[in-house]
């Protein structure tokens, strides 16, 4: 070994060591905020509710104690009223301790995302140049600045608690500390209550999909579920998934057409998150894999069976239209049914119920053997754009993706639902649209496939409702609620002192 082999030895291994450091890290604290913390037992918020309740208890007994509390207070030296203040004091300090610990672990979770991003360059993959990653960057900091809004106003409030034991809590300057100590302790609530509603972590693979909202998805999906997850998956993970895929793809046998092979992989491990059966999904990749592609996909580093298992299910709660209309279709596969028209498979779904837009998915197939051009026509009062029209020239099957009679789940070759779902999806036309809500309310969606001309070849009306999410709006309420209320309350402890000072000028 050289020197100079040796001191760059020496230079990277402390900084390989700092890295692995601060993962584990974010381990323990993680583990410790999703058990305790954030997430489980919930402190961060049950801290606060209770030094709430004190806090009254102390207001509302600030003249007189309880009779029972007469035989205590001798001993405790204590009013019932400072005692409950002194109760509320050490809440308050659990709580600015849990505080800590969260922002802490939210801090050591963006560090570890920076790192992984200066990794990711060095190896010549730019993550900043993809779609959603400064959407997603700007979450993460604004997430550290209320987190850090939210520790301040907790210590501000525990100081204000504090002067209490200087000024008696009788006395109107008490009072008033109380009612800043609350104020400001609500206005902490208020900056913390937000960030739970995008939580994220870097210790899973999968911890910034919740965080990750896609700017844009194509229109017209090339392959189907290729493009499902790449939308879907944050600027980190598709960066490592484009690796991934390079890998996989050396690893096809010879004769399948590699574009089927990562559909069918894909829809693959989407029936194993269903309930597929090991065994048989190890039989369905081995298909279109080499054995080295089998370990690949059962041993990846960073692609295991865990974290493929939680990104189909994020997928499919982000767009359960688009599995709802392969359902059907599969069911359709399974028991025989004819297409939904000679020559012609259409299937068409919605969400039942839309919050912020609607997913509007449909598949078209040509069974023909001959060319054919259709238009597919959106039309709907509610939603925006209200008439959508789009040309679609459909080149004929490659091979007739549709049995006449009832096929099996899986079984060997492509004359099951699995590989006839998989062609279906390579050689049809998935069409993807996002549709704008306008109001609240039931509402309606006309899907028409029309010939070239205008004439109808089927037609399709979808109802739906339209809400907001209910626990986000309880969260923005809460927000808004408890920054009022800090506000006011700050505003009327004020007007009080300021009142009493020229009250007592004007005497």
């Amino acid at each position: 070994m050289t020197e100079a082999e040796s001191s760059s030895e020496e230079v990277s291994s402390p900084h390989s060591s700092n890295e692995e450091s601060v993962l584990l890290s974010e381990r323990f604290w993680f583990a410790l905020d999703r058990q305790m913390l954030g997430s489980g037992l919930r402190l961060i918020l049950i801290l606060p509710a209770f030094s709430i309740f004190t806090s009254f208890g102390a207001l509302a007994f600030s003249a007189n104690s309880p009779e029972w509390w007469s035989k205590i207070e001798p001993t405790l030296g204590l009013s019932f009223a400072l005692a409950l203040t002194a109760l509320t004091f050490i809440i308050l300090l659990g709580y600015i301790l849990v505080q800590i610990f969260h922002r802490h672990r939210v801090e050591l979770s963006i560090r570890n995302f920076e790192k992984e991003v200066n990794r990711l360059n060095e190896k010549h993959l730019s993550v900043q140049s993809l779609h959603g990653y400064e959407s997603l960057a700007d979450l993460l900091n604004s997430a550290r600045a209320k987190h850090s809004w939210a520790l301040s106003f907790g210590i501000m409030s525990s100081l204000l608690l504090g002067c209490i034991f200087v000024f008696d809590i009788t006395s109107l300057n008490g009072k008033i500390l109380l009612l800043l100590s609350f104020s400001t302790l609500s206005l902490s609530l208020g900056q913390h209550i937000p960030t739970r509603s995008h939580p994220f972590n870097m210790d899973e693979r999968t911890g910034l999909l919740n965080a990750y909202n896609p700017p844009i998805h194509p229109s017209t999906l090339e392959m189907v579920f290729d493009d499902l997850v790449k939308t879907h998956m944050d600027p980190l993970l598709r960066s490592e998934y484009e690796v991934y895929c390079n890998e996989i793809e050396a690893c096809f046998q010879k004769d399948v057409e590699s574009r089927y092979a990562r559909e069918k992989i894909l829809m693959t491990l989407y029936r194993h998150s269903k309930g597929l059966d090991f065994k048989t999904m190890q039989s369905e990749l081995s298909e279109v894999l080499s054995e080295k592609g089998m370990e690949l996909v059962q041993h990846h580093s960073v692609f295991t069976m865990e974290e493929w298992l939680t990104i189909m299910h994020h997928i499919e709660q982000s767009c359960p239209a688009f599995f709802r209309m392969i359902g059907r279709i599969e069911e359709d596969l399974g028991a025989g049914r004819p297409s939904t028209s000679s020559g012609i498979v259409f299937e068409v779904d919605m969400e039942n119920v839309v919050h912020e837009r609607a997913n509007l998915f449909t598949l078209i197939h040509n069974l023909s053997k001959t060319p054919r051009s259709i238009v597919l026509r959106v039309q709907s009062p509610d939603f925006r754009p209200h008439d959508l029209a789009m040309t679609y020239s459909l080149e004929p099957g490659e091979r007739h993706w549709w049995s006449s009679k009832a096929v099996p789940l899986a079984a060997d070759g492509d004359d099951d639902v699995l590989g006839l779902m998989s062609g279906l999806l390579r050689d049809g036309t998935v069409a993807w649209q996002s549709l704008l809500p306008e109001r609240f309310g039931e509402a309606t969606v006309s899907v028409r496939l029309e010939e070239l001309s205008g004439d109808l070849i089927i037609g399709r009306q979808i109802n739906v409702r339209v809400r907001t999410k209910y626990l986000q709006r309880v969260r923005d309420f809460s927000s808004i609620s408890a920054t009022l209320i800090g506000i006011l309350g700050i505003t009327a402890g004020i007007f009080i002192k300021i009142n009493e000072i020229f009250g007592n000028i004007g005497l």
